[in-house]
């Protein structure tokens, strides 16, 4: 139990001291400027990116120019094989022309009586000279021959005890007719060359005499002229015969700088110190087609001159990467001063904003995340603006409606004699006419009765749709009781408005107004129709009747009067009074507006909001 209680208390302790460095490291981050953050942000982003790439590219770029270079040393070598070996074999391929070449087995076994006849031989058989002239490789061709009657010039020779003795006879005789080269000293050319030695045999005949071709000097060192790297050929024995530099040649490899033995590995590669400097060697062996020997080209290649590309390469790599990074430093600084500078300018706009200075100074360009956050301040101050506007438009017309208000209802105050008196004396004339079977008037009088109670009990509080509309049905009773047939009215509700609630004395008075100033003073019948309809977003009532009209002149300053808060017809309880108090209340945008054509009629139209926004207005009264 101990170890187990140890072992939580060790990986408490550990969580602890993580959640720690994490909160220590979080608030670092958090309290750091934006303009350290960008530059934090490009270290470990760019900065440390680029330098690991930089140096992976830099040390890979040097490992591939390594490997360039040596592939570069064996395409070389390849390609001086390849050479080397097509002039080889058609030099091989020449001798064996002249190996089975009849005519100059001819020549060579005729038995010539004078020295006409030779010269007269050479001329009209001029064997070697068509090779000569067609093969570039081919310096010259020597046949030495023992035809004592023949006589020498610079293709045929006689053969002499000396010639007899050499190394390179000698190996022709013991390689009985094989191609072999060697590289011998012509005595005609005073030069050594690369040749081809070959003994001629004719069938029942024996040795018709040994064949030489030079291989042409130029030609040779033409092959190897252009190479980048210094070269070496060698044959079997040893002999260099073909070098980049030409004081080697004739040279023995075993005593030469190279120090390789002539049986070294075909297609090998390996390090040595060459005149004093590190280098790398490829060694390259072939033979030509029935020859005995072996050439082996080597192709030397410095290391210092690979590890100057390397370094050129390494130096150029390291430039762009101090060059990209100097760009990327002075990009990453510019665009952070930017940045902060729009960031800073931001925050100073909403510190005025903060305390209360909603003026703007200074203008954010730009469509980013900054720039939309200007706008969205700007639009938020706009709205702040707005709904003090609205709150002080708001606070203002209420102070205006309950001055209304009271206004009205100080005037119908004043009107009255007293309301107790008023109704007990109509409630005796009613109970009077009701006891002597006057059931009209004891009708009209308690409808007189609940128009009196009503515009003497007037307030802001919110009354029924319904009562309203008992309120003007009684109205429209107490005229058509006066005006009898004359006056008739309809009540057309269209859509459920039980629940609705509006202010009080709106529909009465515009009744009120149709009787005044449309039926009183026309002759003859009157009409007057009430329609009352729901819209998608509004409630329309509508007092429509038949009377004399509105003049056009008269219709217009009355409708400037209804829009003017400071006309004194706002001081009565008629149209005007009616469209102010909507308005105060409901806003704007809801009120009265008026259609009439002179001797046809008149149309009022109420516009009111729908029921919850009526509900939602008493409830911001009552709180």
């Amino acid at each position: 139990m101990k170890n187990v209680s140890k072992d939580v208390k060790k990986k408490y302790r550990y969580e602890r001291v993580t959640m720690n460095y994490r909160r220590n490291l979080t608030n670092l981050i958090n309290n750091m400027k934006i303009k350290t953050k960008f530059i934090c942000i490009y270290g470990i982003v760019v900065l440390i990116p680029v330098l690991i790439v930089g140096f992976y590219l830099t040390y890979s770029m040097k490992n591939m120019i390594m490997q360039n270079t040596i592939r570069e040393g064996y395409s070389n070598t390849d390609r001086i094989n390849d050479r080397l070996s097509q002039a080889l074999s058609t030099m091989a391929d020449v001798s064996d022309r002249l190996y089975v070449d009849t005519v100059l087995q001819g020549m060579v076994l005729n038995n010539y009586k004078n020295s006409w006849e030779v010269v007269d031989a050479y001329n009209n058989h001029p064997i070697f000279e068509d090779y000569l002239d067609y093969y570039k490789e081919i310096a010259n061709i020597r046949f030495y021959e023992q035809n004592d009657t023949m006589l020498d010039n610079s293709r045929f020779i006689r053969l002499t005890e000396d010639i007899k003795n050499s190394d390179w006879y000698q190996i022709a005789l013991k390689d009985n007719g094989k191609i072999s080269w060697q590289y011998i000293y012509d005595d005609l050319g005073k030069q050594k060359y690369l040749s081809l030695v070959r003994l001629i045999k004719v069938n029942n005949q024996g040795n018709l005499g040994v064949l030489v071709i030079n291989v042409d000097s130029v030609y040779l060192h033409s092959i190897i002229a252009d190479e980048p790297f210094e070269t070496q050929v060698t044959l079997g024995n040893g002999n260099v015969i073909l070098a980049s530099r030409s004081n080697i040649e004739g040279n023995n490899i075993k005593k030469s700088i190279l120090n390789f033995n002539p049986g070294d590995t075909d297609n090998s590669i390996k390090s040595i110190n060459y005149n004093g400097i590190n280098s790398m060697v490829i060694t390259k062996a072939f033979s030509t087609n029935e020859a005995i020997e072996k050439f082996q080209i080597y192709t030397i290649m410095p290391i210092n001159n690979i590890v100057n590309r390397v370094n050129q390469s390494s130096i150029l790599g390291f430039i762009i990467i101090g060059i990209s990074l100097v760009i990327s430093i002075v990009l990453i600084l510019l665009f952070s001063k930017l940045f902060t500078k729009r960031i800073i300018l931001l925050r100073k706009e909403m510190h005025k904003v903060v305390n209360g200075d909603l003026n703007l100074s200074n203008s954010i360009e730009g469509k980013d995340e900054i720039g939309e956050l200007y706008e969205d301040l700007d639009i938020m101050i706009e709205s702040i603006k707005q709904l003090i506007y609205e709150a002080y438009e708001e606070k203002l017309q209420k102070e205006q409606l309950s001055s209304r208000q009271k206004d009205v209802e100080f005037k119908m105050l004043a009107s009255q004699i007293n309301p107790h008196f008023l109704y007990n004396t109509l409630e005796t004339i009613r109970m009077k006419a009701h006891c002597n079977g006057q059931t009209d008037i004891a009708k009209i009088v308690k409808m007189l009765g609940k128009i009196m109670r009503r515009n003497l009990e007037v307030s802001a509080r919110l009354v029924s749709f319904q009562s309203e509309i008992e309120l003007m049905n009684d109205y429209l009773e107490i005229q058509k009781f006066r005006f009898g047939d004359r006056i008739s009215y309809d009540i057309d509700i269209i859509g459920n408005i039980n629940d609705y609630l509006i202010l009080p004395l709106l529909l009465q008075p515009l009744v009120e107004n149709a009787f005044v100033h449309g039926l009183e003073t026309k002759e003859g019948k009157g009409k007057i129709s009430v329609i009352v309809e729901t819209r998608p977003d509004y409630l329309e009532i509508s007092v429509i009747d038949d009377g004399i009209g509105i003049e056009k002149e008269k219709l217009e300053s009355l409708g400037k009067q209804l829009m003017d808060y400071n006309n004194d017809a706002i001081k009565s309880i008629g149209l005007c009074n009616v469209n102010q108090r909507i308005k105060l209340y409901y806003g704007e945008i809801y009120g009265i507006n008026i259609e009439s054509k002179y001797g046809e009629g008149s149309k009022v139209i109420i516009h009111l909001p729908l029921k919850w926004e009526v509900i939602s207005n008493v409830k911001s009264i009552n709180s």
